[in-house]
């Protein structure tokens, strides 16, 4: 497996424009995530409603049901799932090795969470609550099996590997493995000065460090000979 180093990702290099519905869509759903954590935060989640979200947020709840199914998930407005444009942006990139995927994959999952990310409070917040609230806990892997399959879907996609194979299935998870650790590193241990996206694309160059050749099994067997 080639380690492309310092190589520059072809998604983040050809990152769609925003358009203007696009950038509102993207407000509002950042508004409704902000609300939810501050009046969780206040009044416990538990006794917390839909309408009051909504009212906080300055929109109705039929609006709220428009980007979030419950008050739970509305807790995690990041990372967030791909959007059809950079679904589509992913898939045609160069490169089916499962390095330039995984690499292609951190520089998306960065870009979400430095657009919808909240502070470093909101993050502890969030993170305390899931910990803390079972339904929020069982939203939160709910959302992460989800997302994880959708991007199978895309991996499978791009790579040309069959929907339902090993090696499709591997790269979703661990995908989905370093985007929680690096956004669960930063929240507890404010390890990079750069912020969240900054982690999250820290811990999926460390994943794809651990996979190169230098790492493997068989390499090692060899350096000990």
């Amino acid at each position: 497996m080639k380690t492309s180093g310092t190589a520059t990702s072809a998604v983040r290099e050809q990152a769609p424009a925003e358009g203007l519905r696009a950038r509102r869509r993207r407000q509002t759903r950042a508004e409704l995530h902000a609300a939810t954590v501050r009046l969780a935060r206040e009044h416990g989640l538990e006794h917390v409603t839909v309408e009051m979200i909504s009212k906080e947020a300055g929109v109705s709840p039929r609006t709220f049901f428009n980007y979030f199914r419950t008050k739970e998930t509305a807790l995690f407005a990041w990372p967030g799932g791909l959007t059809e444009a950079e679904a589509e942006q992913f898939v045609s990139a160069p490169g089916r090795d499962p390095d330039s995927v995984l690499r292609d994959l951190g520089d998306v999952f960065a870009t979400h969470v430095d657009e919808m990310a909240p502070g470093a409070g909101a993050f502890e917040d969030v993170f305390a609550i899931v910990e803390s609230v079972p339904s929020a806990l069982g939203a939160f892997l709910a959302e992460c099996d989800a997302l994880e399959r959708d991007l199978a879907g895309a991996i499978a996609r791009r790579t040309g590997a069959a929907p339902d194979g090993q090696t499709v299935a591997l790269l979703a998870g661990i995908a989905m493995t370093a985007v929680r650790n690096g956004l669960m590193r930063w929240a507890r241990d404010k390890q990079h000065p750069d912020g969240p996206a900054a982690s999250v694309r820290d811990s999926f160059t460390a994943l794809r460090g651990l996979l190169s050749p230098a790492h493997s099994p068989h390499a090692t067997t060899e350096r000990e000979a």
